[in-house]
């Protein structure tokens, strides 16, 4: 398992402050190869850039442009207290194209973790995959709202613990978020790594972790019709969202590479961060090598 030592310093190799939807300012992150291929990675619900830890000090940095984001609400981003601001798909899906305009990030392969499959599919239902090379997910739902809940969503999400996350009480809300965190890996991590998961969870607003789950979205179908290829990244003991959500899109989907962890929690890139770094560095190869072979 990955394991952080904040008296280490970790620094990106550029910070970039990007106007999104609504004009908020998203804080993006770039690591590793600058001329390498583009890599976006999009964290989970409660997280921020620093949940890819386990990806960009690793060697994915030497061959590949890694780049990471805070989501609205999140992280270093701009938190609007307002439930307009999280609540309609258009906004995630511009905030992503914002970051790929300024970054010019051509050809990018999206990584999304747990919501973000989600929020990655805002992206491309509203402009498309011709950019995009491949798509990863990662213990992640396809769907939000009320279908998510019956289906995909595990009962470390629902149970009473967890559900104090939306308390008034900061206590409360403290242990429902360390309750939460606890079922992202199967084995505890280390105190550091615990105390900056705990520290951006708490980051998120009120409104917007009431307000970005109750969405009714659908995004199997799009995922079948998807041009790009998919890997689905799951462990078979997340709690958190259950492996029924890979499951029903490679039921409709029999091409996506699905790579199931017979070991690990809600957060596989960190629990078993080797094999999927490895895995991650597979897939680019090969999609890489499958544009050069359908170049004229």
């Amino acid at each position: 398992m990955y394991s952080v030592n904040l008296s280490e310093p970790v620094v990106p190799r550029d910070r970039i402050q990007v106007t999104g939807a609504q004009g908020i300012t998203l804080s993006v992150q770039e690591w590793g190869n600058p001329n390498g291929q583009p890599i976006l990675f999009a964290h989970a619900y409660g997280m921020s850039h620093l949940a890819w830890l386990a990806q960009v000090t690793s060697d994915l940095a030497q061959e590949f442009r890694l780049v990471t984001f805070d989501h609205r609400g999140h992280g270093e981003s701009d938190k609007p207290l307002t439930a307009d601001s999280y609540n309609q798909r258009d906004l995630f899906a511009d905030d992503i194209q914002a970051i790929i305009a300024q970054l010019n990030l051509k050809d990018l392969v999206l990584v999304g973790h747990s919501m973000s499959g989600v929020l990655v599919g805002d992206y491309l239902m509203k402009y498309g995959d011709r950019n995009v090379m491949g798509v990863v997910l990662i213990g992640a739902n396809n769907k939000l709202g009320t279908e998510m809940f019956q289906t995909q969503i595990g009962q470390a999400f629902v149970a009473p613990q967890a559900q104090a996350i939306f308390s008034e009480s900061l206590y409360e809300q403290i242990g429902g978020w360390n309750f939460l965190n606890r079922h992202l890996t199967t084995n505890p991590m280390n105190k550091d790594a615990q105390d900056i998961i705990l520290a951006t969870s708490i980051l998120m607003p009120m409104v917007a972790r009431r307000t970005i789950a109750l969405r009714d979205e659908n995004y199997l179908s799009l995922y079948q019709h998807l041009n790009a290829p998919i890997l689905l990244v799951h462990a078979k003991d997340d709690q958190i969202v259950l492996p029924a959500a890979p499951e029903q899109l490679q039921a409709v989907r029999s091409d996506v590479t699905y790579s199931l962890y017979e070991m690990g929690g809600h957060s596989p890139h960190w629990e078993n961060s080797e094999r999927f770094n490895h895995e991650l560095a597979t897939f680019m190869k090969t999609i890489l090598l499958r544009s050069r072979d359908a170049d004229p």
